[in-house]
């Protein structure tokens, strides 16, 4: 058969077929059914959601559970922070001034006991904020023979050391301390040295700026380094000279003759953040109120200081053997949490509290009995003062946890059982900046969300 028959005979074939399911009758005919063409042309009606629809259900239920993962941490991991109101957005401003520090550097404070001593704690925080948002530099250096793990200072004269907490012999009078709390009164000629302690763990830091801080001025005070000399006059309430040093500069000294009150020198980066480290043996914190307004909010304000962090607690602990010494050091930390509240309104406050702490009791090691009941007093004080709380003895396991620290291998804890070693005091350090750079990854992740 030719191929024109063949194609005639097939649309004959199919116009048939049409005409069949254009007239056949719609219910049949002698058990017969054909197709309408109206079945066979139209597009068929969808069942269930669109694909569209499909990809938004799955894409919402992915950030719910991702959301669920960060609230369950947040409402139930002990290493979490504890929010005035439960506010996940209390950091948020801090998150906003980390992300800009290169463009606008900023400070953070580490104000501790014993427990931070020799950078101890405060070295991680240091090294982990600066990895994540830049920044060099030790900071905060005293004016005299001082060292960290990483860093030290000296002075050519020893000076008489004065300061706002601990041993009351000590005190100078008036309240005119400086932004640390702590001072070195200078009446000649005195060079201050500033060196790294190089150690197997990390490479000493850099710095290119040098910031000197003085006080209680009772004639000009002539600073020099390198040659370059600055003449200071008395009249201000805190006396800041800088220098600019070149790109990563490890050691540098400073000579300073007068009559003043030496607070200080802060060896920073150019940018990024800057962080201190001041170490207050025996302080229970509740010093503040008994340093110069003027200064601190001065000082504050000029280093925009963005985060204060108040490890306190430890040394108020044996003292306190009745109800009415507890909510008495409770008020003490109140008043400190509000007055740096109003001398530095744009910082947050996190207090970190008290760890386990053992004592004998009946032969045998314990937890201070009343230590328990005083860490959930703080958290609830502290939070109630719009302030952060972390709590250190939740993280180490609660109530007779430092027995276990300081029979781990090696030694978490010390044998007076009160103090971290090195190792322990790394492991607290790495779970805080753990847990803080989760509220920050938790705050990327609103705000990359919220805004779609």
């Amino acid at each position: 058969m030719r191929r024109g028959k063949i194609v005639v005979f097939l649309f004959g074939v199919i116009a048939m077929l049409a005409l069949l399911c254009a007239f056949f009758p719609a219910d049949g005919l002698w058990g017969l059914r054909f197709a309408r063409l109206d079945d066979i042309f139209a597009a068929p009606e969808p069942e269930g959601p669109s694909p569209e629809e499909l990809i938004e259900q799955r894409r919402q239920a992915i950030l719910a559970a991702e959301r669920e993962e960060y609230l369950a941490f947040f409402q139930t991991d002990p290493a979490r922070f504890y929010l005035p109101e439960d506010d996940l957005h209390y950091f948020d401003s801090l998150f906003v001034a980390l992300e800009h520090a290169k463009e606008e550097p900023l400070r953070v404070i580490h104000y501790g006991d014993s427990q931070i001593e020799e950078g101890r704690i405060t070295g991680t925080i240091r090294s982990r904020l600066q990895e994540r948002f830049g920044g060099s530099g030790p900071g905060m250096m005293p004016a005299r023979r001082h060292a960290t793990r990483q860093f030290g200072s000296n002075a050519s004269v020893e000076l008489a050391r004065y300061f706002a907490f601990g041993d009351p012999s000590y005190r100078a009078g008036g309240r005119l301390y400086g932004p640390y709390g702590d001072f070195v009164r200078l009446d000649t000629t005195v060079t201050l040295s500033f060196y790294p302690v190089r150690n197997r763990e990390s490479e000493p830091p850099t710095f290119e700026r040098l910031t000197f801080l003085a006080g209680n001025l009772h004639s000009n005070l002539s600073v020099n380094y390198r040659g370059e000399r600055v003449q200071v006059e008395p009249g201000e309430a805190l006396s800041i000279v800088r220098f600019e040093l070149p790109d990563s500069t490890q050691r540098a000294s400073l000579t300073v003759s007068g009559y003043a009150d030496l607070y200080g020198v802060l060896l920073d980066g150019k940018d990024g953040v800057r962080v201190d480290n001041v170490p207050m043996r025996g302080s229970g914190g509740t010093f503040f109120t008994r340093l110069d307004e003027r200064q601190l909010r001065e000082f504050y304000e000029q280093e925009n200081v963005r985060l204060l962090l108040l490890q306190f607690g430890g040394n108020s602990m044996p003292s306190m053997k009745t109800d009415k010494s507890v909510s008495d050091n409770l008020a003490g930390i109140r008043r400190q949490i509000r007055y740096l509240q109003r001398l530095a309104p744009k910082a947050r406050i996190v207090f970190i509290g008290p760890s386990d702490m053992a004592t004998t009791i009946s032969g045998q090691r314990r937890t201070y009995p009343r230590l328990p009941a005083f860490v959930d007093s703080l958290k609830v004080s502290v939070t109630q003062c719009g302030a952060a709380y972390w709590d250190i003895f939740g993280v180490m396991g609660g109530e007779e946890s430092m027995k276990a620290w300081v029979a781990a291998k090696p030694p978490l804890a010390g044998p007076d059982y009160i103090h971290f070693t090195v190792a322990g005091a790394q492991r607290v350090s790495e779970l805080f900046c753990d847990a803080f750079f989760l509220y920050y990854d938790y705050y990327r992740w609103r705000r990359e969300h919220d805004a779609e």
